[in-house]
């Protein structure tokens, strides 16, 4: 299978933005105790077709050796080669779920980290978000005999709306045909930037989940996928020049966030264990 440097440039910006902003749909997960659904966490435009799982066919997870400041990475290369250093279990947990709704978990899945090398069977290329995250739970289960349930309940939630009927922020542009698909976040600690190019308002308002502090839906009526960029104050002060993210929503991109109800699904962690020998 030959794969694009378009579509490697998806994988590698999914793997990046896991943890700040990951949640796509994992539909193609069965809900027994060792896969089932999950709600979205985005960044990856949709795939029209459903792809076939993928496994790693040879799996190296070793403790992460600190040598001091390393930072925490991951890549999806070429070949079906997956590669990430200083890594706690937790990010993995967050990757194969898209979801941070995980409890259960002992602590040592934040505490301890470690270096993964892997490389799928015959080298078979990853395409789609679904087959990623299909590949890290498979890697969580048998190496780490992970197994899990799903709850489900009622909880707060926002609505990703129009502030006007069919008007457009002034920062909210639909994109071009040759814009490619990107989402990407920055924070110094005072402000936070996110720029999305040639994205769904499902990803976006997946994307925002993790900003706003709850689950967003996407009830815009948008179709198509859009560009923009916007910055804003995680933590708005009386002395900040920066807006808040509702603020920026509103006079940027023309959206606003609305709380409603909604039912969300969690993700109950009922075994793990330190990765096996290689």
């Amino acid at each position: 299978m030959t794969t694009t440097p378009a579509k490697l440039f998806r994988i590698a910006r999914f793997i990046a933005l896991s943890l700040p902003l990951a949640i796509v749909s994992l539909s193609l997960l069965s809900q027994s105790q060792s896969a089932g659904s999950s709600p979205a966490q985005p960044a990856w435009p949709s795939q029209p077709d459903a792809q076939p799982p993928l496994q790693f066919e040879v799996a190296s997870i070793r403790p992460h050796q600190s040598a001091g400041d390393e930072s925490s990475d991951r890549k999806m290369l070429p070949g079906g080669r997956f590669v990430a250093t200083a890594t706690p279990i937790r990010t993995l947990l967050r990757i194969a779920f898209g979801t941070d709704g995980i409890s259960g978990a002992p602590s040592w899945v934040d505490n301890e980290t470690f270096d993964i090398n892997a490389t799928t069977v015959n080298h078979a290329e990853v395409i789609t978000p679904q087959q990623f995250q299909q590949l890290i739970l498979s890697l969580l289960e048998d190496r780490l005999a992970l197994k899990f349930h799903r709850e489900e309940k009622e909880a707060s939630v926002y609505w990703l709306e129009l502030e006007k009927t069919g008007k457009l922020g002034p920062d909210l542009k639909p994109s071009t045909a040759d814009s490619q698909p990107n989402m990407s976040r920055n924070a110094n600690g005072s402000s936070a930037m996110m720029k999305v190019s040639k994205m769904s308002m499902t990803d976006i308002a997946a994307a925002l989940s993790r900003q706003a502090g709850r689950p967003v839906e996407d009830h815009t009526g948008l179709k198509g996928n859009f560009d923009f960029q916007i910055e804003w104050a995680p933590e708005e002060g009386p002395d900040s020049d920066v807006p808040s993210l509702f603020t920026v929503l509103k006079e940027r991109l023309g959206l606003k966030l609305e709380s409603a109800k909604g039912n969300t699904e969690s993700v109950v962690i009922d075994q793990i264990t330190h990765p096996s020998a290689n």
